[in-house]
């Protein structure tokens, strides 16, 4: 077997070789893959079909969402595609039927054409510049998963986004108003407006203008608001960016271990029962690791919440630090929120949700 690929030359680059795809006539992605949802949530989510047309002959026909036994019909959506690579999104509102169970439940998008063909999967890709791009195929489907999960009483939240950071997506898709802060609304937006506001790992080093204006972050903090700090590397530590010293291990201190034992210190602690009580059942199913990036020392104004460890390796108590600060709550975590959130674990949901409401 030989792979077939196409060649070409970039002027910059040199020769570039492309493997060349056998793509369905309509290609059918269903967004998001996964989604939390909270059991008590009674408004309707929109889920996204986007269809790409593989064909150089008009293609036309109707899409349709297949819910789970028991849920309310979603009334399907016409297409008509006459371009090669040509693309259609359509949007389509579902509800959760009431008094619904915690589970996972499955949707399906389905596209049939005018002579009754279905089409039902997608292309998706992995393209960077120090590899060849390879495409796999994967079911149009959206893996729902219901929990009872309680939302914090916050209106608004700011958001910095860090690298290859999917957080603000995952908290809009479960309910919660996010807004992403660029350099223009750190520099002179209106952050007392924000019930919280979250920076996202490693933004330290992504976003320039998070370190010039660290300052008016904490200042946000002291007039009473909550800023959560995700785990961020030595650029954060060494740049004393905390509103009191935490120091960075070498290595750094982490949990690779996704389901490593956790100790909660402060059991009865509002950050660990308010909205959401955390018990056992919250640490499973956590994917990759618990967390990394760990603070190694810090000051006594921080208080630790949660102990965790490899299998033999030292139990390590900097994975999640809360203080006050003037009339506000500071929080520095080193938990793998980005992996948790975008992946629909609902342990980790519930206990980032109740960081948002921290100190209320």
């Amino acid at each position: 077997m030989r792979e077939v690929v196409h060649r070409y030359r970039d002027q910059a680059i040199g020769e570039i070789r492309n493997p060349i795809a056998v793509v369905p006539r309509v290609d059918v992605k269903l967004d998001p893959p996964t989604k939390v949802w909270a059991a008590s949530a009674r408004a309707a989510q929109p889920f996204t079909v986007t269809l790409q047309h593989g064909a150089a002959e008009p293609t036309s026909g109707t899409v349709r969402l297949e819910l789970p036994p028991g849920w309310q019909a979603v009334a399907p959506q016409s297409f008509s595609l006459s371009r090669e690579d040509e693309r259609k999104t359509l949007v389509f509102p579902v509800q959760l039927p009431a008094g619904l169970t915690e589970g996972r439940y499955l949707v399906r998008a389905l596209a049939l054409d005018s002579t009754g063909r279905r089409y039902e999967v997608g292309r998706h890709g992995v393209d960077y510049p120090h590899i060849q791009p390879r495409g796999w195929i994967r079911p149009a489907t959206s893996e729902i998963r219901v929990a009872a999960i309680a939302l914090p009483r916050v209106a608004r939240v700011g958001y910095i986004r860090g690298a290859a950071d999917r957080v603000p997506e995952a908290l809009a898709g479960i309910g919660i108003q996010i807004e992403l802060l660029d350099a223009s609304a750190l520099e002179r937006g209106d952050l007392q407006r924000f019930d919280a506001i979250v920076v996202g790992s490693r933004a330290y080093e992504t976003e320039p203008a998070l370190a010039d204006n660290n300052g008016r972050l904490l200042e946000y903090a002291r007039a009473g608001g909550r800023l959560v700090v995700q785990y961020q590397q030595q650029r954060y530590f060494q740049g004393r960016f905390a509103p009191a010293p935490l120091t960075l291990g070498e290595p750094h201190d982490r949990v690779t271990e996704e389901g490593a034992p956790v100790q909660v210190l402060e059991p009865e602690h509002a950050v660990l029962t308010r909205p959401n009580r955390i018990g056992p059942a919250d640490w499973t199913g956590w994917i990759q690791e618990r967390g990394l990036y760990f603070a190694r020392t810090w000051d006594s104004t921080y208080r630790p919440l949660l102990v965790m460890a490899d299998s033999g390796g030292t139990p390590l108590r900097g994975g999640l630090l809360i203080r006050p600060l003037g009339k506000g709550t500071y929080i520095y975590t080193g938990l793998a929120f980005f992996r948790q959130l975008p992946a629909g674990v609902s342990g980790a949901f519930r206990l980032f949700l109740n960081l948002l409401g921290a100190g209320r």
